[in-house]
């Protein structure tokens, strides 16, 4: 049965009276305005930087630029500036630049944080003209501000997400160009909506009582930042970070020479992080030989990664306003390519956002919200564990113009971003199993709005199919809602229902959603919100429901896919959770996949 056969059913479909139906919503350390004045030594030949991701200090001074640090996060005076950058570019350096400097000077009365003042303190850099440098990558980006989080900084009030992103805005209003960056861990930073203007967090790791895994530090940063569609700057508290050296007591102490080798070693282990700026300059600490030893291991492995921006091309002045594009001709005679592969194995099943480590055996699948830099790699690992991969290219934050709304151009930007990746292989083994196109289009709240158009949907599944023909595609809305476009689903393959108890019976749920996918000529992806038992903000599954609702979406054989939102290991560690997904996990390798594609 080909694509034409699809069109056919679905044309004989709409010869039925087509119902109007209202589309439903689904729901460190503070910088310093002190100015070293050895710091303006300028080399006498340029040095281009050398390639991958820039590693430094805070307060770096640019005499120390060479060939063990090309990085800083540096306060510089505005009358300086120009000249410092230049100096800084001509050594092949790169540097964080804040501008606010001293928390004092964006304070209330009653300690605080006050945006006006904020504003003020940036506007004393509005007439400088730094474009190129931001332009050539002498400038990562602006540190907004430290540890908002923190209610200790800000006199009991931590800085809500939504003034961050306030702050970030104001910034590209004034430097467009400009990554903006929060020095907080990502998940210190989530709120209820999504960072539009923000573009990177700043994960610094320290051990003062001896008792956190770099490891696991590492992949929850990692995660949490791919989650939330931001960059990640990483870094050492190298001054205070370690264990005290006598007894327990207030802080810590300097990390050691192989403290460093090793922490620091495990951070660039990822390929994710943009920057590697430590806490704090100190010669006479970093001058040692053991610790100039350490550096120097660490400026090899950041040289060896590949160069990356800390901007992830959010917040930018929306382009023109696109026309949705029209519904596919079903008169044309343009022949669809031919269908993705539709061979059976076992049923994927497995949480969104796992981490690698969770790439076992345990699990068939799981969901991935991929970087270009990572996902080769990603599959790798996948396929040696037999995991088959949901993957989204374009991240949601990054795929929005400045008001919320859907950006066709920057979604097909992102996607492009893969098209050079050697892919073929993966998909011919299902490694790569669909292509996560978008997430709930039809929820207007979700996209400043407006819902995004069923021909819009349609349009990027034809696009991903322009450039990997054999790969499945999905968004992550259901086929009852997909029945609602008035023309046939030609390019895209699967719809995808997310069940919490909120949607009523599941039986009646889950026989609805076969019926409508069945009519559509769609595949279809079972979804378990287990974090949100009963919509948004309650209580997560318990382990019956898990393994009742899970046995029962694994059992239907029209489901081709089983993903459960999503990974979270202090939920997996409860009681009796873990083995009810294992129990839900060994009928899902009991079983053969349904297709994703009807055809």
């Amino acid at each position: 049965m080909t694509y034409t056969f699809k069109l056919s059913r679905r044309i004989a479909r709409l010869r039925a009276p087509l119902i109007a139906i209202a589309l439903l919503g689904l729901v460190g350390c503070s910088g310093s305005d002190a100015f070293d004045p050895g710091s303006t030594t300028t080399p006498s030949l340029a040095t281009s930087f050398a390639g991958g991701i820039p590693i430094g200090t805070f307060e770096h001074p640019t005499s120390e630029f060479g060939s063990r640090y090309n990085g800083a996060k540096r306060a510089i005076p505005a009358n300086q500036l120009l000249q410092e950058l230049a100096a800084i570019k001509s050594r092949g350096a790169r540097v964080v630049l804040m501008f606010a400097g001293e928390q004092s000077y964006y304070k209330n009365g009653d300690g605080t944080f006050s945006l006006a003042k904020w504003e003020d303190r940036i506007d004393r850099y509005r007439g400088i003209n730094f474009s190129s440098y931001v332009t050539d990558g002498t400038v990562i980006g602006h540190y907004l501000i430290d540890e908002p989080y923190d209610p200790s900084n800000w006199g009991g009030e931590p800085i809500p997400g939504s003034t961050l992103d306030q702050m970030a805005k104001y910034s590209k209003s004034i430097w467009p160009s400009m990554a903006t960056i929060v020095r907080a861990e990502p998940s210190r930073i989530r709120w209820s909506g999504t960072y539009q203007y923000l573009d990177a967090a700043w994960a610094q790791f320290e051990n003062p009582r001896g008792t956190k895994d770099i490891n696991q530090f590492t992949r929850d940063n990692v995660a949490d930042a791919q989650q939330m569609g931001l960059a990640l700057v990483v870094g050492l508290n190298i001054s205070k970070g370690a264990p005290p050296l006598i007894g327990p007591g207030q802080g810590g102490s300097p990390m050691t020479p192989s403290e460093v080798k090793e922490w620091g070693g495990a951070l660039l282990s990822s390929s994710y992080p943009c920057a590697f700026i430590s806490w704090q300059y100190d010669e006479q600490l970093l001058s040692s030989s053991g610790m100039a030893a350490a550096m120097d291991y660490l400026r090899d492995k950041a040289q060896n990664r590949a160069t990356k921006t800390c901007k992830v091309g959010s917040g930018s002045e929306p382009p023109p306003e696109e026309p949705p594009p029209p519904p596919p001709d079903t008169t044309t005679t343009e022949e669809p390519p031919p269908p993705p592969s539709t061979v059976a194995g076992p049923l994927p099943f497995g949480m969104e956002l796992a981490p690698t480590a969770e790439y076992t055996t345990r699990w068939t699948g799981s969901v991935y919200k991929a970087t270009p830099s990572q996902l080769a790699s990603q599959l790798t690992q996948a396929a040696a564990s037999q995991i088959k991969l949901i993957v989204m290219m374009a991240v949601t934050s990054q795929v929005k113009n400045a008001d919320g709304t859907f950006s066709l151009t920057k979604w097909k930007a992102q996607v492009d971003q893969y098209r050079s990746l050697a892919l073929g292989s993966r998909i011919s083994d299902k490694t790569l199993y669909l292509h996560y196109l978008v997430d709930q289009p039809q929820c207007s709240s979700c996209w400043g709005g407006q819902a995004i158009p069923w021909s819009t949907v349609e349009e990027m599944a034809k696009y991903s199919k322009s450039i990997w023909p054999g790969l499945a595609t999905t968004a992550r809305v259901a086929p009852t809602d997909l029945a609602k476009a008035t023309f046939p689903w030609t390019y895209l393959d699967a719809g995808w229902a997310q069940y919490n108890t909120k949607k009523g019976d599941l039986g009646k749920y889950l026989s609805a959603q076969v019926a409508s996918a069945k009519a559509e000529g769609l595949g279809l992806v079972a979804g378990l919100n287990a974090e949100d038992a009963s919509g948004v903000n309650t209580a997560p599954m318990t382990a019956s429901q898990i393994k009742e609702f899970g046995s029962t979406l694994a059992s239907s054989p029209a489901v081709c896919a089983l993903a459960v939102w999503k990974y979270d290991a202090a939920y997996l560690a409860q009681t009796g959770i873990r083995a009810a997904f294992d129990a839900v996990a060994s009928l899902a390798k009991s079983r053969a996949a349904g297709s994703c594609v009807v055809n």
